[in-house]
């Protein structure tokens, strides 16, 4: 109980906090920043946050397989050729590309990260292990690694590959690393959650959940995930703070509120239920309850971030 009495005080302190809030800012600043700076990791967020237009995709894919057919020797140009196809889903075409390459040049880095994600992202995640462990490997002592988007996307699909083949203990180290390299990847944080929950590591788990919320506050999978880890350690009220949370993520608002008044009643000492009762009430339009909420929460921790905003929000609207 002990335990889960620390990790419920640091979630308060650390991630419910103004100061917290900034630090998030300035940290999505350097990676927007670090965007900017282009490198064969791109398609990665190609493929989870954008889809190239057809006819761009076409002409792009046209324009790499007219270069490889008049000079198939050539390997930069055949894996340019399988990142085109890597960027645009054609996942066998990467991987049959890369491994022309693989086979003449068993050590090219660059084959072994496409071979990866390929593999991750087109269902094989067996075959994707290998390529990614060299790869992250061979890079073990890159520099600045926070600023390198191959070496986030490597260390991520390798955990999920492990995820996905059941060896949650495997997927741990490379998780941490994604979210170490990318501390705004809320789904790297989501999956590292997930990874500590196969081993029972409860605490662990419950706090890469959380930060994924408050990155993305209707995740409703990493609230699932919450509710999970803190069954783990057996805290009924805040099982129903969790599943009261992922109610509000899918609009469910007479759950959400069932759930939250429960784990308020379970939990007066926790803020967060009252920051979630607050946001439940508001988004129903019941502005009166979301500002006594708010202030509930605000009582109990006068840095909460969502508190705070919450209630200078309903004030301004009660105010008109």
């Amino acid at each position: 109980m002990n335990k889960a009495k620390d990790l419920i005080d640091a979630v308060q302190k650390r991630l419910f906090t103004n100061t917290y809030q900034l630090q998030r800012i300035v940290i999505l600043t350097a990676v927007v920043l670090a965007l900017t700076v282009a490198g064969f990791g791109g398609y990665y967020y190609y493929d989870r946050y954008h889809r190239p237009q057809p006819k761009i995709a076409a002409s792009s894919i046209e324009a790499a397989e007219k270069a490889v057919a008049e000079d198939p020797q050539d390997a930069a140009k055949r894996l340019n050729l399988a990142e085109t196809y890597l960027a645009n889903r054609r996942y066998e075409d990467a991987i049959a590309q890369a491994q022309e390459v693989n086979a003449a040049y068993p050590d090219d880095q660059r084959a072994w990260f496409i071979l990866g994600i390929a593999n991750a992202l087109g269902g094989r995640p067996a075959e994707a292990v290998e390529p990614l462990e060299k790869f992250l490997e061979a890079n073990q002592d890159a520099e600045m690694p926070g600023l390198n988007k191959t070496l986030q996307s490597a260390a991520y699909y390798l955990g999920d590959s492990y995820l996905k083949l059941g060896q949650p203990d495997k997927a741990i180290s490379p998780l941490e690393r994604a979210v170490d390299w990318s501390q705004t990847d809320a789904d790297a944080m989501y999956k590292l959650g997930m990874a500590y929950l196969g081993v029972r590591a409860y605490e662990n788990a419950a706090n890469m959940f959380i930060q994924a919320t408050r990155f993305v506050p209707n995740y409703t999978e990493a609230y699932q995930g919450l509710a999970a880890a803190f069954q783990g350690l057996n805290e009924p009220g805040l099982v129903n703070y969790a599943n009261g949370m992922a109610a509000f993520s899918t609009k469910d608002y007479s759950k959400a509120l069932d759930l939250l008044l429960q784990a308020a009643q379970a939990r007066p000492d926790f803020a967060p239920i009252f920051s979630g009762l607050g946001m439940t009430y508001e988004a129903a339009g019941d502005l009166q309850n979301a500002k006594t909420s708010y202030e509930a929460a605000v009582k109990l921790d006068p840095n909460d971030f969502t508190a705070n905003t919450g209630l200078q929000r309903v004030n301004a609207l009660l105010n008109k």
